[in-house]
């Protein structure tokens, strides 16, 4: 009878932690599946989410290049209208002073050739700035034979030339003789390699231009601007720097022979410029490298033949 009912305890038991098992697994199958089916939506919000911030940062990009596309097309069309208005004035100024060069009133075509040139050239880039300039230099207009008259030349002070480049080569030089060049402006310019003969530079505004390799003969640089130009390498002959501004210019490895080049009352402030070139110059009344003052002679304060036209630039020296 003990027997009997110790066994039906053990069922009991046994059929208890069954059930228990059971409902244990069925809880566990139904957190499962309660898990998964959380899952599925909040993984379909991510990949949404993810996707909108793609398909937004996808977008921005899209517009930005589209912008810089936009912005390309533009400044290339405007390049190309600016080339063209640019090409038409040239060919325009090409066309009216040939015909202006055909009239026997020469001193008339002088004066409407220079105010038709002046106002090219403020309109040009320095590519046709340097066309105009051989135009002018192969017509003769800039072109001075030794016995022709100044009042036969084409009067451009003012004349911006800023920016013009010519270089030749070792073997062939740019040759560029009996310029008229008087009070031009001729900064950031750049003379490579080249012949420059019979030349005239006076008062001309010349920052920064560069005389590299080349050969300077019988050229006048008179009360001329030219501070932080760069004559390295350069021969000159025979030249004047008379009253011009030479603040910080640079004659590394230029050449010239003693008195062939003059220095009177010019400013070689912080000049780049070696003891034997300085020996080999005329330095009357000038402001050497280092701030002093070279020989003076009050003869030569003013420089004979540019009293008039000079006299503002020369109290500058006469008042230190």
């Amino acid at each position: 009878m003990l027997r009997r009912r110790s066994i039906t305890i053990n069922r009991t038991i046994k059929q208890n932690y069954h059930n228990a098992k059971i409902k244990s697994e069925s809880n566990y199958h139904a957190w499962i599946k309660l898990t998964l089916s959380a899952l599925i939506p909040l993984m379909i919000a991510i990949f949404t989410i993810v996707t909108t911030i793609l398909q937004q940062k996808l977008s921005t990009q899209q517009r930005e290049q589209e912008k810089q596309d936009s912005l390309l097309l533009r400044q290339q069309t405007e390049r190309q209208e600016d080339n063209l208005q640019k090409e038409n004035i040239f060919a325009t100024y090409l066309d009216d002073v040939s015909k202006l060069l055909l009239l026997e009133n020469q001193t008339n075509s002088l004066i409407h050739i220079r105010m038709k040139t002046l106002s090219a050239l403020r309109q040009l880039d320095p590519t046709r700035r340097k066309y105009l300039f051989l135009f002018l230099y192969e017509s003769g207009l800039i072109y001075r034979y030794p016995e022709q008259p100044y009042v036969s030349l084409l009067k451009l002070i003012d004349a911006d030339f800023n920016g013009i480049y010519f270089e030749g080569t070792i073997e062939t030089k740019c040759s560029l003789i009996h310029l008229y060049l008087y009070g031009v402006y001729l900064s950031n310019s750049s003379f490579i390699h080249c012949y420059i003969d019979y030349s005239n530079f006076s008062s001309a505004t010349m920052y920064k231009t560069l005389f590299l390799n080349t050969l300077v003969m019988r050229t006048s640089f008179k009360f001329t601007f030219l501070d932080q130009a760069n004559f390295s390498n350069t021969k000159i002959s025979d030249t004047t720097f008379k009253g011009a501004s030479l603040i910080e210019c640079d004659f590394t490895g230029a050449r010239w022979k003693e008195n062939d080049v003059d220095f009177i009352n010019a400013n070689l402030s912080g000049a780049m410029i070696s003891d034997e070139q300085l020996r080999n110059s005329t330095l009357y009344n000038c402001i050497l490298p280092n701030g002093t003052w070279g020989p003076i002679r009050t003869n030569n304060l003013v420089v004979n033949g540019d009293a008039e036209k000079n006299v503002s630039f020369n109290l500058v020296f006469c008042i230190c």
